[in-house]
């Protein structure tokens, strides 16, 4: 039998008994909802019984008030008012003791309670009240004392059902849990059965293939493994013996290629020089740790997995510290590319920080240091990108607590006033070994600690301060630092809460045809295109902050916006955001210009166009005399037989904001396409196959710009589709 088909089986057998725990708790379960709901209405009728009895007993009295009244001779003692609730309350008593004859019969079994029959009495009380006959008194307490012991009797029987239903349903329980068990361990045996017979046989393969592989790690190509049959190991174990003998044909080869590697090895980077050590370390221990579990299990087959769990945890410590390392290395690399994007959010502080409190604790207490927290908010929530401030702290905080031991560290969180501006300040304080001038100077370098001895003592790759610093700037902030050797060390986070007034910046020569808002950071970015627009005639208004664009753009509204990216405080998306939120700037043409290429995105997320930088100055011109006319926040063209797929899109968060062109003929949809600046193309099911061919085809490559087209042919495409722009449309 092949490897697969043991696994199969095993897996079958387990699923059999997890599928027989299920049914047996669904059968419980529904047992015990028939139970509950027949001791329900059991109680109700109860209850309802009860409620008979005592308004009987009430209008008994009155009968017999109104009765002795009547004997007395004095007329008129009963008003028709009051008559006249006597009989509805007979009506209701009527009523109500059908539904209860009703109910006894269904919850109680035959022979196990008594009609109440209170129709006789009730009519002769209605015959009474309407007739003025007069009335029997003794007949009328008989028949209201039998009524009265057979309402009794009914309410004895409906107690005992209750209990009985009770008892019924903890013999269920009782039961179901006692097969549920059962079945449980008989799972659990079989389990490990099959466990043990799987994991000797796959033990007893690999051996094999371990020990070849050792000949040839030895330099012996001519070891064979040697059959070991016709399943999944035989077929690797043949492999392995096959890629031995391509090994020794490749050898020569090999050797030439490794002289020409050792000669670029010794060309690499500082990089590589500084982080070598640092991979090495965790690798070594993942190695030694790996083969020291071999030899014992080589050594004790039956050694138990308890006693292998400290080498395994050994093992993956130094897997954690690897993978650290590498993200380490990732996040510099985003940083140092200008792909590291910022998402900002409404933030609980207080929340955030007691989440780091609790996360560096076990850091902590591994040194014998004591962390100690001091938070001074004054605001609940602040607008910040939460995962890059977090991991600011911890990285702060685990420095602290590496390079202390039994000492003090603190962080202080609080709100200041700086120069008119508000700013959040996190100070990361310890008492531990502390830095000289000279280190202190370099300590934000990359790859860089204190020194030699610091890292090969402490460990570390010299990134976590590096990330820390760039991540501040991200946010708009800084980081500065202090230390005394042998005394300790003071980091101190400052971030901006609120966003600077910077002023307002117009250049314009000449009569203007339009004007254009360009909301900038980088003042060069600012310079090219005001050179270039306002040479091409447009009235140029330049803004260097997201906050300072909108405050301009509300102030006197814009044609054309240029916007940026990547900004300190408010980002291009927030301003976009913005804009296309304001019932006054809502259909203001935008025009993205970044870095990065995220053109799908801000398409979709409501921009007219997006440009790469650097832009040319004809391009710029083009795209935005192009725009200047453009009516709505972006037009979209729907090329679609039907209106499946226009009904998703009107629906669509933010579709409001498009100006849809839906036509259905592919020849209209290419009259569109010469006459429009189009942002978005959406093709959905169309029977000219050839015509969209066509189509597809003149816009890869004869039409002058870059669109987005997505296409949707089938239901479950359209769905994707609709899933698609959603997402994109609530990241607004």
């Amino acid at each position: 039998m092949s490897f697969t088909r043991r696994l199969t089986f095993s897996f079958v057998a387990i699923l059999l008994l997890s599928l027989g725990s299920v049914l047996i708790q669904i059968w419980g379960n529904d047992t015990r909802r028939r139970n509950v709901w027949l001791l329900q209405h059991v109680i109700r009728t109860q209850s309802e019984l009860n409620d008979f009895s005592q308004r009987m007993y009430s209008t008994h009295r009155k009968i017999l008030v109104v009765d002795a009244l009547s004997d007395s001779g004095v007329q008129n003692r009963i008003t028709a008012q009051e008559r006249q609730e006597l009989l509805s309350t007979i009506d209701a008593l009527m009523a109500l003791e059908t539904e209860l004859n009703g109910d006894l019969q269904e919850y109680l079994e035959a022979g196990r309670y008594q009609y109440l029959e209170a129709k006789i009495l009730l009519s002769r009380w209605r015959q009474f009240l309407e007739q003025g006959d007069a009335l029997d008194s003794s007949y009328v307490l008989r028949e209201y004392e039998a009524l009265s012991g057979r309402v009794s009797a009914n309410e004895w029987f409906l107690l005992t059902r209750s209990d009985e239903i009770n008892v019924g349903l903890r013999n269920v329980v009782s039961m179901t849990n006692k097969v549920a068990l059962g079945v449980f361990l008989l799972a659990l045996i079989t389990t490990f059965i099959l466990g043990y017979y799987m994991t000797r046989y796959t033990r007893r393969s690999i051996r094999q293939l371990q020990k070849g592989t050792a000949e040839w790690g030895s330099g012996n190509f001519d070891y064979s493994i040697g059959d070991m049959g016709h399943d999944e190991f035989g077929q690797l174990a043949n492999s392995f013996d096959d890629m031995a003998a391509n090994l020794r044909e490749a050898m020569a080869r090999v050797r030439e290629a490794s002289r020409r590697a050792d000669a670029a090895n010794q060309a690499k980077s500082g990089f590589m020089a500084n982080m070598s050590h640092e991979l090495r370390t965790p690798m070594n221990a993942i190695i030694g740790y790996s083969e020291m579990l071999i030899e014992e299990i080589d050594d004790e087959p039956d050694v138990s997995a308890q006693d292998l769990r400290p080498d395994l945890a050994k093992i993956q410590l130094a897997g954690k510290h690897l993978l650290t390392l590498i993200n380490d290395v990732l996040d510099i690399s985003k940083i140092e590319s200008g792909r590291m994007a910022v998402y900002w959010e409404d933030v609980a502080l207080e929340s955030v920080l007691r989440d780091v409190e609790v996360t560096m604790a076990p850091l902590m207490a591994k040194n014998g240091n004591t962390l100690h927290c001091n938070f001074e908010l004054q605001s609940e929530l602040i607008r910040t990108d939460v995962t890059r401030l977090r991991q600011i702290l911890l990285n702060l905080l685990s420095n602290a607590a590496k390079f202390t031991r039994k000492g003090e560290v603190s962080l202080r969180v609080s709100e200041q006033q700086i120069a008119g501006q508000s700013y959040l300040i996190a100070e990361v304080k310890d008492n531990g070994i502390g830095m000289s001038a000279e280190q202190l100077g370099r300590v934000f370098d990359a790859f860089v600690q204190a020194d030699l001895s610091t890292t090969k003592q402490y460990g570390g790759s010299g990134l976590g301060l590096t990330i820390s610093r760039k991540f501040a700037e991200l946010l708009g902030g800084s980081i500065s630092a202090e230390s005394e050797l042998g005394v300790g060390s003071r980091f101190e986070l400052r971030l901006p809460l609120g966003t600077q007034e910077l002023g307002l910046r117009t250049e314009f020569d000449g009569v203007a045809i339009g004007d254009v808002l360009v909301i900038d950071d980088d003042p060069a970015a600012l310079d090219l295109c005001s050179r270039t627009l306002s040479k091409a005639g447009y009235r140029v208004h330049l803004a260097d902050s997201g906050a300072e664009g909108l405050r301009m753009a509300r102030q006197s509204r814009p044609d054309v916006v240029l916007l940026d990216v990547m900004m300190p405080g408010m980002d291009g998306w927030q301003v976009l955001h913005s804009l296309r939120t304001d019932p006054s700037l809502f259909d203001v043409p935008v025009l993205m210009l970044s870095m990065l290429n995220e053109r799908d995105l801000s398409l979709l997320l409501g921009a007219n166009e997006y440009l790469v930088k650097p832009v040319d100055s004809a391009t710029l011109t083009a795209v935005v005399h192009e725009l200047l006319p453009a009516t709505a926040v972006g037009n979209l063209l729907l090329l679609e037989q039907g209106d499946s797929l226009a009904k998703a899109i009107a629906l669509l968060p933010g579709a409001e904001y498009w100006q849809i062109y839906h036509c259905s003929e592919v020849a209209e949809a290419t009259t569109l396409l010469k006459d429009l600046p189009l942002q978005l193309i959406v093709m959905g099911p169309h029977s000219d196959k050839v015509a969209v061919a066509d189509l597809l085809a003149y816009l890869s490559k004869d039409y002058g710009r870059k669109v987005p087209i997505m296409l949707a042919q089938t239901e479950a495409e359209i769905q994707s589709l609709s899933d698609q722009l959603g997402a994109y449309l609530s990241r607004a």
